[in-house]
Formats: C-alpha cells, structure tokens, sequence
C-alpha cells in the first residue's frame, strides 16, 4: 500500500479489529507456546498491524472490536446472527492478548458494549470526515461500502484493493447511501438477515437501480413485471424494511472523540516486551528490537500476574531497609500490592507501596524477589494482617500465588478493577499503568463509590465474593475422563453411521461439511424447495434444515450430524485435555467484571455453556462427577426473575400466583388460550412461559413472533392478554423507561447502578434497544445479586461449622456443591435457607435442590 499522496490533509485509518482477528486466526494454523498457549491469530494480528502502519503511514489510527453480548439488532430481530457457532475455545484464549498487543504497540483500541465494530468504525468515520481527516477502512466487509464519501474509502487487506464512491457506482450502478437499500432486499447470510425471498445481489441491484429506494419500489409494485418476483416483493415487504434497518450502521454512537488518542504512540516497550517473550515471538521480538530498539532481555521487575497490569519502574530494594518500610506500612493502616513473576512461579518478584505516600518519596514503592522459604515473615504478618487495608487490582489473581508463598492475603481488600466496573459496567478495560497508581486509583474510585451510592454493594457484596471466587475456582470439578472417553468413541460411530445413512438418502457421498454441495443434493438432485439464497447458493442453516425436516429425512439427519460434530470438537474431546492430568478436575475462572448485568460468567473454560438437552448433553453432564465419599449437591433458584419481577411491579395477580405456588406458566398459558389450567397441553405452557420470559426481556411482537412461530398478529395478542392479566406489569415497565431516560441509567435492588446511553440515541433502533435495557437490567441484575448475596451467606456458614463441603460453580440461578456423603442433610438444609432468605421480598424466593454422583443426577434429584 502506498503511503497518503495528499500531504496537506491528515490520514485516519480505522481498523476493522474483529475481522483481522478472524482473517489472522484462519490464516495461521498450529502455532502455540511451551505452554500449550495458541498464539496462532496472536502472531498474524500483530503482522497485520506492523505491515499496515509501515506501508500506510497513517497520522491517526484506531483499531475497533466487537464486544460480546446482544446489540439493538439482537432486539429487532433476535435471529440476527444466530446462525453462527461460538468463537472457537483456542482463539478465545487468544483474545485477551490480541487486547495487550495492540495497546502495547502504541495503537488506540475502542469497543463498547450493546454496539458492534461496524457501529464504531461508522461513528469514527463521520466525525473524523467532520474534522478534516482523508478517512480509511481497513475491512473487507461489503456492508462498509454504505460509508464511502470523497472522503471516506474502504481498503481490502487481503486483495490490496481500496474501494471509493466510484467503485460502488461502478459495480452496482448505485451512490453508497443505496446500499442499505440493496442490502434490505438481499439479505446476508453470513449476518442471517432474511431479506426477500429468492432476491439475489443481482435482482436487488436491478431493482434499486430503477427504484431508488425500497420504499419507492413497494409504492411501485404494479411496475415489477415478474411475477414470482412481484410475490415474493409483496409478502417480504416487511423482511425487507427490517433487513435495511438491520444492515444500515450506526454512525451515532455514544463514544467520545478525542483526535489526539489516535495519534499512534511509541511502543510501550514494558509491555510489548514481557508480552512477546511470554508468547514466545523471539524472531519477532528479535525484528522489533533491531529495527526500533526493543530491549531483548527480560526487564528484571517481570511480567505482571494482573490481566492489563503493567509492572512498575519501582526500585528493587535492600532487605536491611525492610524493617523502615514496614513501619510505613503499619502508620499508614493500608498498603498497595502487586505480583510479578520472574521465570516461574516458584519465585515471585513482588511490588509493595505503603499506602501513605506514592508521591512523597518518603515512602516509595519498592520490590522484592521472593519464594515460598525465603518471604519475609514481617512482611507476611502484614499482608495477613485485618488491620491492614490490601489495595489491589484484579485481587483474585494474586491469591493462589500468595497462597503458594505461604501467604494467605486478609483484611480489608479494595480492589480497583471491581471498584471501575461497578462505576461503568459496559466498560472492557480496566488497566492501570503502576503500583504506586493503585493508591491514586484507590483514592479516585472510592469518592466515586460514594457518590454513586455503591459503596454498599463494593464492600459488602463484590470484595467478599473475591476469596469464595478464588476458592471455587481452586477446587474445580472433576470429570469422568474415561466415560468422555467411552463417550467420544460413540459419538465418532454415531458420526459414522449417521454419514453412511445421509449417504444413502441423498444416493451419493459428498462433502457433508460443504453447504454448496449440501444445496446441490437438496435443491437440485431431490428438488426440495430452497427457503433463502445468498451470494454463494441456497442458505442450509439450521433454519432452513429445520423447516425442510417436516418433508424429508435427509434435512433432519444433516441436523443431528452437525449437532453431534458441534458436541464432539466442542466439549467431549476439549474437556479432558483442559483437566488437570493428576487429578482429573477442570478449573473455570469466575469473572466478576464481564457482564454488564452483574452476573458472573465462566471462561477457559466456559463451564456455564455446558448442554443440558438430548441424550449426549445428558451423558457430558453425567460426565461431571463427585470424587469418592461425596456427592453433588445443587440448589437452583425457582423462577428468581419473574419473582423480581412481581416484587418490583407490586402486580397483585403475580404476587398471589408465587405466594399460593401456582404454576406461573401454566397460569399465564391459561389466560393466553381462555382454557381451564387442567387442559392446558405442554405445548401451550411452553408458549406462556415465552411470553412471561419474553415480558422479562422486552421482547417485541415480531420477536415473539419468531419465537413461537406465529405471526405478529398473535405474538401481539398474547403480550396484550399477558399485560391485561398482570395489570401492574405495564405501568411499572412504562414508569422504568421513563425514569431511565430521565436519570441516564437504572439500578437494581442491590443498588447496582448500570448507565444507558442508547435512550439518548436520535436512531430509533438504538433507542427501542436501550428502553429493554433499562427494563430487564434491574430485573437480570437483581436476581445476580441475590445469588452472589446467597453465596457470600453460605460461604460465611461452611467456615462457622467448619464444614469439608465445597462450592464449586456458579450457573446464572443454580449453584454447586461437592458434599462429603455425611454432610448432605446439614449442607442441603442449610443452603436452602440461606439462599431463600438472601433478599426480602413480597413473595418467597424459592430453591429446588438436589443431590446425585454426578451432576446429571443431582439436576434430577
């Protein structure tokens, strides 16, 4: 790529991060450390950025990602994307880095939560073209085009291609602003947007050509001279419009814009260094440091144990003057913390700070190497001392390594991760630079906690979860390797046998794996009907299959092949080389800092994903099981959010249906089809309890529609019915959104405050997406609370008693217990309790327990 030409107007590349990420990850295969790390997608997403600023010479930069978690078009039309498998587990590890990378390179990422890349990459271009700026997209993404302007272009990576205003004319004989026309008309598969049924690139290009806009061509109908095209126009109309909406990119997100943050910045050589020697880069660390300096040898300060930690420059210190330091310490009641690692974890390079003077230079931060023989008991009095308060970031990291020095780390903890993420909980990073920062990061975040009124929630509900965090994920679960085992070999034969019969249905072999040749056989040797075309073929997703299914086997087989593929390379072959080789157990971590909502998630592995439904995610559960002399024990929180919801809106009809234990589904099912809750089928109730769920999440009529497979006639009926039954329910909802829009954010019962922006947003989808938020947040938020406020309850009994059970995993609603076979009466009695009087509201809260050798069985029991 040749650098800008034009000298007198500033470059802006805007990196489509995301689908480098992809592109670098599928480029590069089988490439790991010694520690069995992938850094495949690592190491090309590095090369891909190093080469772009080197041909490009771009004056501002920013790299932009994709955040997990639904976005307004989740909300317009949750099959959005649905058609799309789980990021595979060996470049989800890998994502953390690609983070540190790009930040340690000197570039400015951004990502925001409810939005995605193209979001983003669309708000930077509108106010970079706004301040002057030539603007690029680096992305290979058509639906980009739409953002073309004289001063705006697109750049293709991969082809070495730029597209501009011209090209798009030239190709599809339309300005760019028509794209999203086009788009609505054709769908896109790989977004699974339906678009109109049978319309093609081509078509949809002919049609905008002649009719400008999609609504131009709908008045014009009469015009279109095809017939079956004309029908399919007309009974897509609203595909259509929902398909343009889906497609056109938000160019008005809430994000700042500060010129001189895309400025690209000198290599952050304390980070990019430990970085590449940890992944193990030497040829390209070895580049790096020829071609701009890099210092090749290890810094002796270390890497920093804490995710997004950079070490501090701090000064070694002499163990003569340790006895001064720790005087400064006890005067100062609080002391700042961080852990280094050298070579290993045997022995650690610690960074201590006396809490009352990062900047006075009276008591400066200062580091010691030390292992488990030779740590200082002095300095191990004070960090188990509750008098002494521990300020820390990301606290939970440094326990087991403090417990492996023998240190067990008490008093009042402050860690400053958790403290940022209550304040701004769809915030990604939360990095800080030094130790000595912590203390003026402490000092900052809980002024902030005051003010916001979330110190309660901080230090009486957050900090105690970071120990039982730290514990749960120490004990892990143990798993039946040899029944994965016996597990894997069947599903391979059932693979087998399931190919030879999809073989003799279709009367030939092909490439079961290849959705065109999958279309060929389908549409064309057996003449089924296609639902959906895209720009490669006929669409063979799981909707199609499905639909296809009532009229042939074949479909239904493809189905069961793809899920028993998805079931093999994703847990049963997986979960056994994640467990510990000595003890079989498998270790999660717990992240208190992920969702937006306050819920914990799981990940390395995701441990709250595992598949519950049909006879293989029966036998994967079955697979999680008790060591010998124990059981499990589960206990599951019974309906907790339609619960919360009832206390919240004080809706008479839904208190008295949980305080009198009526079966809330089968009531609303009853309401919804007019019939005595005796004759009510299983169908129908599955149909009130999407309804009442839905209420929970906002869900539209067309969303509902989708779900139940009615139309938004009926989906719109039974939510009517559903408000006229609970008639409190809609004035409370009406009420939060109001009050949402008027403060900026909402709070949950804990007090757990989460902003939203998007009820600001002059796009109506944006909006729309924002009010759901603000209704279901207090609701998903508080019933987190209750389970961590039941976590901490039952923590703090199991050390009075003195018990030998573990708790050992968090599902959402449902936490897990491994109990010693004499503890189960005492341990099931108490963790009902404690968790049905873990919050007060007008109605009970309710627990189903259970307890079984696996976890399988403990579910059922």
């Amino acid at each position: 790529m040749a650098p800008e030409k034009n000298i007198t107007v500033q470059s802006f590349y805007i990196i489509d991060g995301s689908a480098y990420i992809f592109r670098a990850y599928y480029a590069i295969r089988a490439l790991s450390n010694s520690n069995h790390l992938p850094t495949n997608a690592i190491y090309g997403f590095i090369q891909m950025l190093l080469k772009l600023v080197k041909d490009a010479h771009p004056d501002y930069l920013a790299v932009t990602f994709d955040t997990k978690g639904p976005t307004f078009r989740h909300t317009a039309y949750p099959a959005y994307k649905a058609n799309r498998g789980a990021m595979p587990e060996d470049l989800a590890v890998q994502i953390p880095y690609i983070y540190r990378a790009t930040s340690a390179l000197g570039l400015f990422s951004i990502l925001k939560a409810g939005y995605e890349a193209d979001d983003l990459i669309g708000t930077l271009c509108k106010k970079g073209e706004a301040a002057g700026l030539s603007v690029t997209i680096v992305s290979g993404d058509k639906d980009m085009l739409q953002l073309l302007s004289p001063n705006i272009r697109m750049y293709d990576s991969l082809k070495e291609k730029f597209f501009t205003p011209e090209s798009v004319q030239e190709r599809f004989g339309v300005t760019p602003s028509k794209m999203i026309e086009i788009m609505g008309l054709m769908g896109d598969t790989a977004d699974n947007i339906p678009g109109v049924f049978g319309v093609g690139e081509k078509t949809a290009k002919d049609l905008i050509v002649k009719f400008g806009t999609i609504e131009n061509l709908f008045t014009n109908l009469n015009a279109v001279t095809k017939p079956k095209l004309k029908a399919a126009l007309e009974k897509d109309q609203d595909n259509a419009r929902l398909s343009r909406t889906l497609a056109t990119i938000d160019t008005d997100c809430p994000i700042p814009f500060d010129l001189s943050s895309y400025r690209i910045s000198p290599f952050d050589q304390m980070a990019l260094t430990p970085l590449l020697k940890e992944l193990e880069f030497s040829s390209l660390l070895k580049e790096l440091s020829q071609v701009h300096g890099l210092n090749i040898q290890a810094p002796q300060r270390g890497d920093s144990i804490c995710p997004g930690v950079h070490p501090p420059p701090d000064p070694a210190l002499n163990l003569s003057d340790l006895p001064e330091k720790i005087e400064q310490i006890k005067a100062a009641g609080k002391v700042a913390i961080c852990v280094l690692t050298a070579d290993d974890l045997e022995s650690i390079r610690i960074a201590i700070c006396p809490g009352n003077g990062a900047r006075s230079g009276r008591s400066a931060p200062f580091q010691l190497l030390v292992n488990a023989e030779t740590f200082p008991l002095s300095l191990k009095e004070i960090l188990e001392s509750n008098a002494i308060g521990k300020i820390g970031h990301q606290i939970k990291s440094l326990l087991p390594i403090l417990k492996k020095m023998g240190v067990h780390l008490s008093g009042p903890l402050f860690d400053t991760q958790i403290a940022a993420y209550l304040l701004n909980p769809t915030q990604r990073d939360y990095s800080f630079q030094s130790v000595a920062a912590l203390l003026e990061l402490e000092k900052t975040l809980s002024a902030l906690l005051d003010e916001k009124k979330l110190s309660s929630l901080f230090y009486d509900l957050e900090i105690p979860l970071i120990p039982i965090l730290a514990q749960m994920e120490a004990a892990g679960l143990k798993l039946d390797i040899v029944q994965l085992k016996a597990m894997s070999d069947d599903l391979g034969r059932s693979l087998e046998e399931l190919t030879k019969r999809i073989y003799a249905l279709a009367g030939k072999a092909f490439n079961i794996n290849s959705p065109s040749q999958l279309a060929k056989i389908l549409f064309e040797d057996m003449g089924l009907t296609p639902l959906r075309k895209t720009k490669t073929g006929y669409s063979t997703d799981e909707e199609v299959l499905t639909h296809l299914s009532v009229s042939h086997e074949l479909p239904a087989e493809i189905l069961n092949y793809r899920q028993g593929s998805k079931l093999k390379s994703t847990y049963v072959d997986v979960l056994p080389r994640l467990a510990d080789s000595r003890t079989s157990r498998v270790h999660t971590q717990l992240n208190q800092t992920v969702t937006a909502t306050g819920r914990l998630s799981s990940s390395d592995p995701n441990l709250q994903n595992i598949p519950v439904q049909g006879e293989w995610g029966r036998r994967i559960r079955q697979a999680f099981i008790a060591q010998e002399g124990s059981l499990l024990l589960t206990a599951d929180y019974n309906q907790i959010e339609l619960r919360i919801l009832a206390h919240l809106s004080e809706d008479p009809a839904l208190i008295h249906a949980f305080q009198t234990g009526e079966d809330i589904h089968l009531k609303t099912a009853s309401e919804i089809f007019n019939l005595a809750p005796d004759v009510i089928t299983s169908e129908m109730r599955r149909v009130g309890k999407t309804v009442n769920f839905g209420i929970v999440y906002g869900i539209s009529p067309f969303g509902l529609a989708s779900n139940l497979g009615v139309s938004q006639k009926e989906a719109k009926r039974y939510i009517d019915l559903y408000f006229s039954q609970y008639a409190h329910v809609k004035p409370y909802i009406e009420k939060t959104r109001k009050e949402a829009a008027q403060n900026g954010y909402v709070t949950t019962l804990f007090g757990r405050r989460r902003d939203v922006p998007e009820l600001q947003s002059s796009n109506k989808n944006i909006r729309e997406a924002g009010e759901r938020l603000a209704v279901n947040t207090p609701i998903q938020g508080s019933a987190a609370d209750v389970i961590k406020r039941a976590m901490v309850l039952i923590d703090v009994w199991m050390k009075e008693r003195a018990v030998h059970s573990k708790m050992i995993l968090q599902v959402h609603d449902e936490l897990i217990f491994e109990v010693p076979e004499g503890e189960i009466s005492l341990m099931q009695e108490a963790v009902v309790s404690l968790m049905e009087t873990a919050a007060s509201l007008f109605i009970p809260l309710k627990v189903d327990c259970g307890v079984g050798a696996n976890w399988w069985a403990a579910k059922k029991g």
